[in-house]
């Protein structure tokens, strides 16, 4: 066997090891969050499990923060993984939890898959590493809320485009990751095919690729969405009667009128991009603003540069599209969050060689090291209750 294919072979093992320990604990603690939105979620998912699988597209409020009547805030797909999993023999109450660390393990190795489309294997594997400290993690890392796998299907599509400007038929992993984070979150899956504009902006096609195959894979994700949301209001419709969207849609303005400061336009809007950017600083520190800093050493490789411009755009991007909506709130930034850690990470590299010296001492733990990283790091959380 090649040493390439050892080597992915001993990392998913790594991970599969990793996920089935702290699997197996939260089953065995019947670990709980004190997290009111988690722990809606989990009620919602443990019940949705019990109802035949054709009515999974309309669950219920079940008394969650005592109301009653059909969850539309949101698509079904936050619950549709959990409560498959109860099926598979995970109790109900951590099903939810399990689905959060899968896609929070899936958008750490995605993220460092782009990274090595770009740089050498030791800088590009580091974010692996600093991405599980950044404060943000330390919040959400048991949790069961819709961020990781919103991220995590963001993240796929955009590695899913970068393949696809080589080969055609990447442009289905776009396709699927892009489905999830829409079936998952709605409208905020938009911000996919952003990131992937972001992508194909910064970073040039090696030889044999084609800018042009990803911009159409874009464009399809951008039909795709049309297709998706009749598709999911006519089966919403024959399931329960009722409509999806037109509950969904108002939702939103709402909350977005009732949460919005009072200060005239433009001037609010300025004021949510100053808002999210304070976040990030906070939430991806250190290296956000080593990120913004943005300096390498004197005579530094520039191969990291596209990598960065990617980061930092992607960042700013997120930030702008957030501030046109006056609802704020810290998990709607999460792709930042990840994007100003891991380009933050690789600056410090190029920056300071003692970055760079501790990025190859710590790759020669590769690939069970991280996995290990992220399994103590979930037994300190879980530790603490």
């Amino acid at each position: 066997m090649p040493s390439s294919a050892r080597s992915f072979s001993a990392l998913v093992l790594a991970w599969c090891a990793a996920l089935a320990v702290a699997t197996a604990l939260l089953v065995a603690t019947h670990f709980r969050t004190r997290d009111p939105d988690s722990a809606l979620y989990v009620i919602i998912a443990s019940r949705l499990a019990q109802q035949p699988a054709s009515t999974w597209i309309a669950p219920q409020w079940w008394g969650g923060w005592n109301n009653q009547g059909p969850f539309r805030e949101h698509p079904a797909g936050a619950f549709v993984g959990p409560a498959a999993l109860t099926r598979l023999g995970i109790p109900g109450e951590e099903a939810s939890f399990v689905v959060n660390l899968l896609t929070q393990v899936v958008t750490l190795l995605v993220i460092v898959a782009l990274a090595a489309r770009l740089l050498p294997s030791a800088t590009a594997r580091l974010p692996l590493w600093t991405l599980q400290l950044l404060p943000i993690a330390f919040v959400f890392r048991i949790r069961a809320n819709h961020e990781y796998p919103l991220m995590a299907g963001i993240f796929v599509a955009v590695y899913g485009i970068e393949r696809m400007r080589y080969r055609w038929p990447w442009f289905f992993v776009a396709l699927s990751g892009f489905l999830y984070a829409l079936f998952v979150k709605g409208v905020f899956a938009g911000l996919g095919p952003a990131l992937a504009a972001v992508w194909l902006l910064a970073v040039p096609s090696r030889e044999g690729g084609s800018n042009l195959r990803g911009w159409i894979g874009i464009a399809l994700l951008g039909l795709v969405t049309l297709a998706s949301a009749f598709a999911y209001e006519q089966a919403y419709v024959a399931a329960t009667g009722l409509s999806f969207f037109d509950y969904y849609v108002g939702v939103q303005l709402r909350r977005s009128r009732l949460q919005g400061s009072r200060l005239p336009f433009p001037i609010n809007k300025a004021w949510n991009a100053i808002w999210y950017v304070g976040r990030v600083i906070w939430y991806a520190a250190p290296w956000s603003v080593i990120l913004a800093l943005g300096k390498f050493r004197k005579g530094a490789d520039p191969v990291p540069r596209p990598w960065l411009r990617f980061c930092l755009g992607g960042v700013l991007l997120t930030v702008l599209l957030l501030a046109l909506n006056d609802s704020k709130a810290d998990r709607y930034m999460f792709p930042a969050f990840y994007l100003a850690g891991a380009g933050g990470t690789v600056v410090a590299v190029e920056r300071w060689k003692g970055v760079k010296r501790l990025s190859e001492w710590l790759d020669g733990f590769w690939p069970w090291g991280p996995a290990a990283w992220w399994l103590a790091l979930f037994l300190s959380r879980l530790a603490l209750g």
